[in-house]
């Protein structure tokens, strides 16, 4: 048994879908099967009830569910405090990275300058959804992400960078009728579904908190080149970051909906034991000068003001 066994079976379990958590863990379905298929055979328990069209837990599978959650935490935990002791970089950095415009997030400048000051550090970029970098973190898959989110992690600590507008957009196609006067103009037509726990599914319920309608969500996208290009096909609504809005509008591609946006947060966020960690601190500092924001490490009522509220 390993731990990429456990954390497959608890991802599936989440997600009650195979197709799902091969997409999230990033691995093929044969690859999900397989796991699954040795840890039930290590354990000669069945943990799952698998259909055609779903997958549901046994019995046994839910009295099992939190101690595996419970054990994936630990080896996180484990492995953190492990480097955490030796006090220096091992050689790599696991960087999670959300799917927004990589210019957006300066990503490029942060990459140069540690493969400029630190040549030994072997740098591997994963990019992923919200709720993959959370987990990712959680257990110890990355060393750190640059997300979007309006609340602190659990666990965590950030550095807030900057501040990101995201407003609500339609297809150009579907002309004036939609005014943006009022959200209930939406109730009846197609929306590009975001996913759950992630920032953008943050953004779009503070949006929608003062309106009574459900929106009718058909396909999903988290990556904003597609939600753009699914915008200006005339898919449904898409919620969009304001600069990339701003561009398309002027190539015909979409209209703003009224004035319909929300503030969310770019920030790097890192497990809370790993604060005095080497290559955490090296990060730290690059975004920290790329963003020219106070140095992370300083007391001050501005460092202070940077922290997000749990």
């Amino acid at each position: 048994m390993d731990i990429r066994q456990l954390r497959t079976f608890v991802t599936v379990a989440q997600l009650s879908s195979v197709t799902k958590a091969a997409e999230a863990l990033h691995i093929t379905q044969p690859a999900v099967s397989g796991q699954l298929k040795a840890l039930e055979d290590e354990l000669q328990v069945r943990l799952l009830s698998r259909t055609t069209s779903s997958v549901t837990l046994t019995q046994s599978g839910q009295a099992l569910l939190a101690r595996a959650e419970q054990a994936i935490e630990a080896f996180g935990s484990f492995t953190n405090l492990a480097r955490s002791l030796r006090g220096q970089i091992d050689g790599q950095f696991r960087l999670g990275v959300v799917m927004l415009d990589p210019s957006a997030l300066r990503l490029g400048q942060l990459l140069q300058g540690m493969v400029q000051h630190h040549p030994a550090l072997r740098i591997d970029v994963q990019v992923g959804r919200t709720s993959w970098l959370l987990d990712a973190l959680r257990s110890a898959e990355i060393d750190g992400a640059l997300l979007v989110c309006k609340t602190r992690p659990p666990g965590t600590r950030i550095l807030l960078l900057d501040e990101m507008i995201f407003r609500l957009v339609i297809p150009a196609s579907w002309g004036p009728d939609y005014d943006g006067s009022s959200l209930d103009q939406l109730a009846h037509v197609p929306w590009i579904r975001v996913a759950p726990r992630s920032g953008h599914r943050e953004i779009l319920q503070d949006i929608l908190k003062d309106s009574h309608i459900r929106p009718v969500e058909t396909v999903e996208a988290d990556h904003e080149q597609l939600m753009r290009t699914l915008v200006a096909a005339g898919v449904g609504v898409g919620l969009m970051r304001d600069d990339l809005a701003h561009q398309a509008r002027a190539a015909s591609e979409l209209n703003f909906f009224g004035d319909h946006k929300a503030t969310t947060r770019l920030v790097f966020a890192y497990d809370e034991g790993r604060a005095g960690d080497q290559a955490i601190q090296v990060v730290l500092g690059m975004l920290a000068d790329i963003w020219n924001i106070e140095a992370p490490g300083a007391v001050s009522s501005a460092t202070a003001s940077r922290e997000l509220s749990p």
